[in-house]
Protein backbone atom coordinates (compact mmCIF):
# COMPACT_ATOMS: atom_id res chain seq x y z
CA UNK A 1 0.00 0.00 0.00
CA UNK A 2 1.46 3.32 -1.09
CA UNK A 3 1.94 5.86 1.67
CA UNK A 4 0.17 9.14 0.94
CA UNK A 5 1.95 12.22 2.21
CA UNK A 6 1.04 15.87 2.40
CA UNK A 7 2.89 19.15 2.60
CA UNK A 8 1.44 22.12 4.43
CA UNK A 9 2.34 25.65 3.35
CA UNK A 10 1.51 28.50 5.73
CA UNK A 11 1.49 31.83 3.87
CA UNK A 12 2.01 35.24 5.44
CA UNK A 13 4.98 37.44 6.26
CA UNK A 14 3.61 37.92 9.78
CA UNK A 15 4.25 34.21 10.45
CA UNK A 16 7.97 34.80 9.99
CA UNK A 17 8.08 37.44 12.71
CA UNK A 18 8.47 36.95 16.47
CA UNK A 19 4.85 37.49 17.53
CA UNK A 20 2.63 35.35 15.26
CA UNK A 21 2.58 31.54 15.32
CA UNK A 22 1.24 29.21 12.64
CA UNK A 23 -1.37 27.13 14.49
CA UNK A 24 -3.37 26.19 11.40
CA UNK A 25 -0.89 23.49 10.42
CA UNK A 26 -1.34 21.74 13.77
CA UNK A 27 -5.09 21.50 13.23
CA UNK A 28 -4.77 20.34 9.61
CA UNK A 29 -2.15 17.73 10.56
CA UNK A 30 -4.44 16.28 13.22
CA UNK A 31 -7.34 15.99 10.77
CA UNK A 32 -5.19 14.41 8.05
CA UNK A 33 -3.71 11.87 10.45
CA UNK A 34 -7.21 10.70 11.32
CA UNK A 35 -7.73 9.49 7.74
CA UNK A 36 -4.27 7.97 7.33
CA UNK A 37 -2.50 10.84 5.53
CA UNK A 38 0.91 11.73 6.93
CA UNK A 39 2.37 15.21 6.82
CA UNK A 40 5.87 14.95 5.42
CA UNK A 41 6.76 18.63 5.25
CA UNK A 42 5.65 21.99 6.66
CA UNK A 43 6.72 25.25 5.09
CA UNK A 44 6.21 28.83 6.23
CA UNK A 45 6.66 31.44 3.51
CA UNK A 46 6.17 35.21 3.46
CA UNK A 47 4.16 37.33 1.04
CA UNK A 48 6.81 37.24 -1.67
CA UNK A 49 5.78 35.95 -5.09
CA UNK A 50 9.01 34.21 -6.08
CA UNK A 51 9.45 32.55 -2.69
CA UNK A 52 5.87 31.32 -2.70
CA UNK A 53 6.20 30.00 -6.25
CA UNK A 54 9.36 28.12 -5.26
CA UNK A 55 7.59 26.66 -2.23
CA UNK A 56 4.76 25.26 -4.38
CA UNK A 57 7.19 23.98 -7.03
CA UNK A 58 9.19 22.15 -4.37
CA UNK A 59 6.04 20.70 -2.81
CA UNK A 60 4.80 19.43 -6.20
CA UNK A 61 8.08 17.59 -6.67
CA UNK A 62 8.03 15.66 -3.42
CA UNK A 63 4.54 15.03 -2.05
CA UNK A 64 1.05 13.87 -3.05
CA UNK A 65 -1.10 16.56 -1.47
CA UNK A 66 -0.33 20.26 -0.98
CA UNK A 67 -2.51 22.25 1.40
CA UNK A 68 -1.86 25.97 1.87
CA UNK A 69 -3.42 28.41 4.32
CA UNK A 70 -3.53 32.14 3.66
CA UNK A 71 -3.06 34.34 0.61
CA UNK A 72 -6.63 34.19 -0.73
CA UNK A 73 -7.81 37.69 0.16
CA UNK A 74 -8.39 40.76 -2.02
CA UNK A 75 -5.13 42.62 -1.41
CA UNK A 76 -2.12 42.94 -3.72
CA UNK A 77 -0.04 40.48 -1.71
CA UNK A 78 -2.70 37.75 -2.05
CA UNK A 79 -1.37 36.07 -5.18
CA UNK A 80 -1.60 32.38 -4.28
CA UNK A 81 -4.23 31.60 -6.94
CA UNK A 82 -2.19 33.38 -9.62
CA UNK A 83 0.82 31.19 -8.84
CA UNK A 84 -1.22 27.96 -8.86
CA UNK A 85 -2.83 28.88 -12.19
CA UNK A 86 0.64 29.51 -13.65
CA UNK A 87 2.11 26.26 -12.29
CA UNK A 88 -0.88 24.23 -13.48
CA UNK A 89 -0.96 25.89 -16.92
CA UNK A 90 -4.51 27.24 -16.60
CA UNK A 91 -6.16 30.65 -16.49
CA UNK A 92 -8.08 32.38 -13.74
CA UNK A 93 -11.75 32.89 -14.56
CA UNK A 94 -14.35 35.04 -12.84
CA UNK A 95 -17.00 32.91 -11.16
CA UNK A 96 -20.25 34.88 -11.39
CA UNK A 97 -22.00 32.87 -8.68
CA UNK A 98 -19.21 33.52 -6.19
CA UNK A 99 -19.14 37.20 -7.17
CA UNK A 100 -22.88 37.47 -6.52
CA UNK A 101 -22.51 35.81 -3.12
CA UNK A 102 -19.73 38.23 -2.23
CA UNK A 103 -21.80 41.25 -3.23
CA UNK A 104 -24.79 39.95 -1.27
CA UNK A 105 -22.57 39.44 1.76
CA UNK A 106 -21.39 43.05 1.69
CA UNK A 107 -24.89 44.36 1.02
CA UNK A 108 -26.30 42.58 4.07
CA UNK A 109 -23.70 44.33 6.19
CA UNK A 110 -24.56 47.69 4.63
CA UNK A 111 -21.10 48.06 3.11
CA UNK A 112 -20.39 49.12 -0.46
CA UNK A 113 -18.74 46.32 -2.41
CA UNK A 114 -15.01 47.13 -2.83
CA UNK A 115 -13.82 46.62 -6.39
CA UNK A 116 -10.70 44.75 -5.30
CA UNK A 117 -12.87 42.10 -3.58
CA UNK A 118 -13.81 40.86 -7.07
CA UNK A 119 -10.40 39.19 -6.96
CA UNK A 120 -11.79 36.63 -4.50
CA UNK A 121 -14.20 35.39 -7.20
CA UNK A 122 -11.37 34.44 -9.58
CA UNK A 123 -11.05 30.65 -9.79
CA UNK A 124 -8.46 28.60 -11.76
CA UNK A 125 -9.89 26.63 -14.68
CA UNK A 126 -10.72 22.99 -13.84
CA UNK A 127 -10.75 23.87 -10.12
CA UNK A 128 -13.53 23.46 -7.58
CA UNK A 129 -14.42 26.35 -5.30
CA UNK A 130 -14.72 25.35 -1.64
CA UNK A 131 -17.60 27.15 0.12
CA UNK A 132 -16.61 29.45 2.97
CA UNK A 133 -19.43 29.35 5.51
CA UNK A 134 -18.11 31.85 8.09
CA UNK A 135 -16.18 34.09 5.68
CA UNK A 136 -15.87 35.56 2.22
CA UNK A 137 -12.96 34.11 0.22
CA UNK A 138 -13.68 30.59 -1.10
CA UNK A 139 -11.05 27.87 -0.98
CA UNK A 140 -9.74 26.07 -4.05
CA UNK A 141 -9.44 22.35 -4.88
CA UNK A 142 -7.52 21.44 -8.03
CA UNK A 143 -5.79 18.39 -9.52
CA UNK A 144 -2.48 19.38 -11.05
CA UNK A 145 0.48 17.34 -12.38
CA UNK A 146 -1.01 14.24 -10.79
CA UNK A 147 -1.07 15.95 -7.41
CA UNK A 148 -3.86 17.41 -5.27
CA UNK A 149 -3.65 21.08 -4.37
CA UNK A 150 -5.96 22.66 -1.79
CA UNK A 151 -5.88 26.38 -1.03
CA UNK A 152 -7.52 27.47 2.22
CA UNK A 153 -7.90 30.88 3.91
CA UNK A 154 -5.65 31.75 6.82
CA UNK A 155 -8.46 32.73 9.22
CA UNK A 156 -8.69 29.69 11.55
CA UNK A 157 -12.49 29.44 11.80
CA UNK A 158 -12.85 29.69 7.99
CA UNK A 159 -10.06 27.19 7.37
CA UNK A 160 -11.52 24.73 9.89
CA UNK A 161 -14.99 25.02 8.35
CA UNK A 162 -13.61 24.03 4.94
CA UNK A 163 -11.54 21.16 6.33
CA UNK A 164 -14.50 19.73 8.23
CA UNK A 165 -17.13 20.28 5.54
CA UNK A 166 -15.19 19.58 2.34
CA UNK A 167 -11.49 18.70 2.52
CA UNK A 168 -11.54 15.56 4.68
CA UNK A 169 -14.51 14.05 2.87
CA UNK A 170 -12.93 14.78 -0.54
CA UNK A 171 -9.55 13.28 0.38
CA UNK A 172 -11.16 10.29 2.04
CA UNK A 173 -13.19 9.67 -1.09
CA UNK A 174 -10.16 9.92 -3.36
CA UNK A 175 -7.53 7.96 -1.42
CA UNK A 176 -9.67 5.52 0.64
CA UNK A 177 -6.90 4.98 3.17
CA UNK A 178 -7.20 2.67 6.19
CA UNK A 179 -7.80 4.51 9.44
CA UNK A 180 -4.86 4.95 11.75
CA UNK A 181 -5.39 4.58 15.48
CA UNK A 182 -3.38 6.46 18.09
CA UNK A 183 -3.22 6.58 21.87
CA UNK A 184 -1.60 9.39 23.84
CA UNK A 185 -0.33 8.71 27.36
CA UNK A 186 0.87 11.31 29.85
CA UNK A 187 3.61 10.86 32.44
CA UNK A 188 4.84 13.16 35.20
CA UNK A 189 8.04 13.61 37.20
CA UNK A 190 10.04 11.24 35.04
CA UNK A 191 12.82 12.12 32.54
CA UNK A 192 12.22 11.64 28.84
CA UNK A 193 15.44 9.61 28.59
CA UNK A 194 14.23 7.07 31.14
CA UNK A 195 11.08 6.44 29.14
CA UNK A 196 12.97 6.28 25.85
CA UNK A 197 15.47 3.72 27.20
CA UNK A 198 12.58 1.41 28.02
CA UNK A 199 10.52 1.97 24.88
CA UNK A 200 13.37 1.32 22.46
CA UNK A 201 13.55 -2.22 23.82
CA UNK A 202 9.90 -2.98 23.00
CA UNK A 203 9.14 -4.66 19.62
CA UNK A 204 7.08 -1.83 18.11
CA UNK A 205 8.43 -2.29 14.56
CA UNK A 206 7.63 -6.00 14.54
CA UNK A 207 3.97 -5.14 15.13
CA UNK A 208 3.93 -2.12 12.80
CA UNK A 209 3.42 0.38 15.59
CA UNK A 210 5.08 3.77 15.66
CA UNK A 211 5.87 5.65 18.83
CA UNK A 212 6.83 9.21 19.57
CA UNK A 213 7.89 10.95 22.77
CA UNK A 214 7.01 14.60 23.32
CA UNK A 215 8.67 16.14 26.35
CA UNK A 216 7.98 19.46 28.03
CA UNK A 217 8.63 20.96 31.45
CA UNK A 218 5.18 19.95 32.64
CA UNK A 219 4.83 16.40 31.31
CA UNK A 220 6.13 13.72 28.96
CA UNK A 221 3.77 12.31 26.36
CA UNK A 222 4.09 8.95 24.63
CA UNK A 223 2.06 8.57 21.45
CA UNK A 224 1.53 5.15 19.90
CA UNK A 225 -0.05 4.80 16.46
CA UNK A 226 -0.81 2.00 14.04
CA UNK A 227 -3.52 0.44 11.86
CA UNK A 228 -4.41 -2.38 14.26
CA UNK A 229 -6.41 -0.84 17.10
CA UNK A 230 -6.06 -3.83 19.43
CA UNK A 231 -2.28 -3.94 19.05
CA UNK A 232 -1.99 -0.23 19.73
CA UNK A 233 -4.15 -0.63 22.83
CA UNK A 234 -2.18 -3.68 24.05
CA UNK A 235 1.14 -1.89 23.65
CA UNK A 236 -0.17 1.18 25.46
CA UNK A 237 -0.87 -1.03 28.47
CA UNK A 238 2.68 -2.41 28.25
CA UNK A 239 4.10 1.10 28.23
CA UNK A 240 2.06 2.13 31.26
CA UNK A 241 3.05 -1.04 33.13
CA UNK A 242 6.66 0.14 33.08
CA UNK A 243 5.82 3.52 34.67
CA UNK A 244 2.55 3.05 36.59
CA UNK A 245 3.25 5.72 39.23
CA UNK A 246 4.20 8.34 36.65
CA UNK A 247 1.17 7.76 34.39
CA UNK A 248 -1.64 10.24 34.97
CA UNK A 249 -4.02 9.95 32.04
CA UNK A 250 -4.78 9.67 28.34
CA UNK A 251 -5.22 12.37 25.73
CA UNK A 252 -4.06 15.96 25.61
CA UNK A 253 -4.28 16.78 29.31
CA UNK A 254 -2.02 18.20 32.02
CA UNK A 255 -1.61 17.26 35.67
CA UNK A 256 -4.10 19.87 36.84
CA UNK A 257 -6.79 18.10 34.78
CA UNK A 258 -5.98 14.75 36.37
CA UNK A 259 -5.82 16.21 39.88
CA UNK A 260 -9.11 18.07 39.49
CA UNK A 261 -10.79 14.88 38.20
CA UNK A 262 -9.52 12.91 41.20
CA UNK A 263 -10.57 15.58 43.68
CA UNK A 264 -14.05 15.73 42.15
CA UNK A 265 -14.35 11.95 42.02
CA UNK A 266 -13.41 11.65 45.71
CA UNK A 267 -15.46 14.72 46.71
CA UNK A 268 -12.37 16.41 48.19
CA UNK A 269 -11.21 20.02 48.23
CA UNK A 270 -7.85 21.79 48.05
CA UNK A 271 -6.33 25.21 48.67
CA UNK A 272 -2.95 26.66 47.73
CA UNK A 273 -0.35 28.90 49.37
CA UNK A 274 2.17 30.16 46.84
CA UNK A 275 5.29 32.25 47.00
CA UNK A 276 7.73 31.88 44.08
CA UNK A 277 5.00 30.65 41.69
CA UNK A 278 3.01 33.86 42.22
CA UNK A 279 -0.44 32.29 41.90
CA UNK A 280 0.34 30.11 38.90
CA UNK A 281 -0.87 26.98 40.66
CA UNK A 282 -4.28 28.56 41.23
CA UNK A 283 -4.36 29.96 37.71
CA UNK A 284 -3.79 26.54 36.14
CA UNK A 285 -6.56 24.80 38.05
CA UNK A 286 -9.06 27.64 37.55
CA UNK A 287 -8.41 27.57 33.81
CA UNK A 288 -10.49 24.37 33.88
CA UNK A 289 -14.28 24.78 33.86
CA UNK A 290 -15.87 23.37 36.98
CA UNK A 291 -12.78 23.79 39.17
CA UNK A 292 -14.87 25.55 41.85
CA UNK A 293 -16.19 22.13 42.90
CA UNK A 294 -12.80 21.25 44.36
CA UNK A 295 -10.60 24.37 44.53
CA UNK A 296 -11.59 26.63 47.41
CA UNK A 297 -8.99 29.36 47.03
CA UNK A 298 -5.38 30.41 47.29
CA UNK A 299 -3.04 32.92 48.89
CA UNK A 300 -0.04 34.44 47.14
CA UNK A 301 2.26 35.20 50.07
CA UNK A 302 5.24 36.63 48.24
CA UNK A 303 6.74 38.68 51.06
CA UNK A 304 7.80 37.45 54.47
CA UNK A 305 5.25 39.80 56.00
CA UNK A 306 2.45 38.13 54.02
CA UNK A 307 3.62 34.71 55.14
CA UNK A 308 3.66 35.84 58.76
CA UNK A 309 0.56 38.05 58.88
CA UNK A 310 -1.79 36.23 56.49
CA UNK A 311 -0.64 32.62 56.52
CA UNK A 312 0.48 32.76 60.17
CA UNK A 313 3.86 31.21 59.49
CA UNK A 314 5.70 31.72 62.80
CA UNK A 315 8.07 34.67 62.59
CA UNK A 316 10.76 32.71 64.42
CA UNK A 317 10.53 29.96 61.77
CA UNK A 318 11.38 32.39 58.98
CA UNK A 319 14.09 34.08 61.09
CA UNK A 320 15.72 30.75 61.94
CA UNK A 321 15.27 28.74 58.73
CA UNK A 322 14.40 31.34 56.09
CA UNK A 323 11.38 31.85 53.87
CA UNK A 324 12.76 29.20 51.50
CA UNK A 325 12.85 26.20 53.78
CA UNK A 326 10.98 22.95 54.43
CA UNK A 327 9.70 24.37 57.71
CA UNK A 328 8.12 27.41 56.01
CA UNK A 329 6.59 25.21 53.29
CA UNK A 330 5.12 23.01 56.04
CA UNK A 331 3.34 25.92 57.71
CA UNK A 332 2.19 27.39 54.39
CA UNK A 333 0.46 24.17 53.36
CA UNK A 334 -1.10 23.42 56.75
CA UNK A 335 -2.26 26.95 57.50
CA UNK A 336 -3.82 27.58 54.09
CA UNK A 337 -5.74 24.34 54.54
CA UNK A 338 -7.06 25.62 57.87
CA UNK A 339 -7.89 29.06 56.49
CA UNK A 340 -10.04 27.62 53.70
CA UNK A 341 -11.14 24.53 55.64
CA UNK A 342 -10.13 22.35 52.69
CA UNK A 343 -9.28 18.65 52.74
CA UNK A 344 -5.81 19.27 51.36
CA UNK A 345 -3.36 22.14 51.37
CA UNK A 346 -0.35 22.80 49.13
CA UNK A 347 2.48 25.23 49.86
CA UNK A 348 5.27 26.32 47.51
CA UNK A 349 8.27 28.45 48.45
CA UNK A 350 11.50 28.78 46.55
CA UNK A 351 13.99 30.84 44.58
CA UNK A 352 12.78 31.25 41.02
CA UNK A 353 15.93 33.14 40.05
CA UNK A 354 17.92 34.20 38.21
CA UNK A 355 19.77 35.49 41.31
CA UNK A 356 20.03 33.64 44.59
CA UNK A 357 18.04 34.60 47.66
CA UNK A 358 18.88 34.20 51.35
CA UNK A 359 22.18 32.72 50.13
CA UNK A 360 20.15 29.92 48.57
CA UNK A 361 20.64 29.01 44.91
CA UNK A 362 18.20 29.80 42.12
CA UNK A 363 16.03 26.77 41.40
CA UNK A 364 15.81 25.61 45.02
CA UNK A 365 12.12 24.97 45.76
CA UNK A 366 10.30 23.34 48.68
CA UNK A 367 6.81 21.98 48.09
CA UNK A 368 4.54 20.74 50.86
CA UNK A 369 1.21 18.95 50.59
CA UNK A 370 -0.93 18.02 53.55
CA UNK A 371 -4.17 16.60 54.83
CA UNK A 372 -5.50 16.51 58.37
CA UNK A 373 -3.49 13.34 58.96
CA UNK A 374 -0.11 13.95 57.38
CA UNK A 375 2.22 16.44 55.70
CA UNK A 376 4.84 15.66 53.08
CA UNK A 377 7.56 18.17 52.16
CA UNK A 378 9.82 17.69 49.16
CA UNK A 379 12.99 19.53 48.16
CA UNK A 380 13.74 20.22 44.49
CA UNK A 381 16.63 21.78 42.62
CA UNK A 382 15.24 22.86 39.27
CA UNK A 383 17.33 24.04 36.35
CA UNK A 384 16.53 26.76 33.86
CA UNK A 385 15.36 30.34 33.86
CA UNK A 386 12.72 31.90 36.08
CA UNK A 387 9.80 30.76 33.96
CA UNK A 388 11.15 27.21 33.73
CA UNK A 389 11.57 26.95 37.51
CA UNK A 390 8.00 28.13 38.06
CA UNK A 391 6.58 25.69 35.50
CA UNK A 392 8.42 22.75 37.03
CA UNK A 393 7.33 23.82 40.52
CA UNK A 394 3.63 23.83 39.67
CA UNK A 395 3.90 20.48 37.92
CA UNK A 396 5.65 18.83 40.85
CA UNK A 397 3.13 20.33 43.29
CA UNK A 398 0.19 18.81 41.42
CA UNK A 399 2.04 15.51 41.13
CA UNK A 400 2.90 15.41 44.83
CA UNK A 401 -0.78 15.87 45.66
CA UNK A 402 -1.78 13.21 43.12
CA UNK A 403 0.74 10.56 44.20
CA UNK A 404 0.58 10.96 47.97
CA UNK A 405 -3.05 11.90 48.65
CA UNK A 406 -5.28 11.01 45.69
CA UNK A 407 -4.11 7.62 44.41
Amino acid sequence: MKKITAELIAIGSELLGPSKTDTNSLYVTKQLNKIGIEVGYKTVVGDHRDNLKNAFQTALSRTDIIISTGGLGPTEDDFTKDIIAELCGVKLKLNEEILKNLKDRFAKRGIEFPENSKKMALIPENATAIPNGPGAAPGIYIECRGKTIILLPGVPREMQFMVENFVIEKLNEKYKLPKKFSITMNFASIPEAVIDNTLKELPFNKHQIEYAILASLRKVQVILSGYNEKKVSDFSEKVISHFPEAFFGYGDIFLENAVLDLLTEKNKTVSFAESCTGGWLGKLITDIPGSSKAFLGGIVSYSNEAKINILKVPKETIEKFGAVSPQTAFFMANNVRKIFNSDFGVGITGVAGPSQSEKKPAGLVYIAACSNEKTIVKKYNFRGNRDMVRQQSTSRAFDLLRREFLK
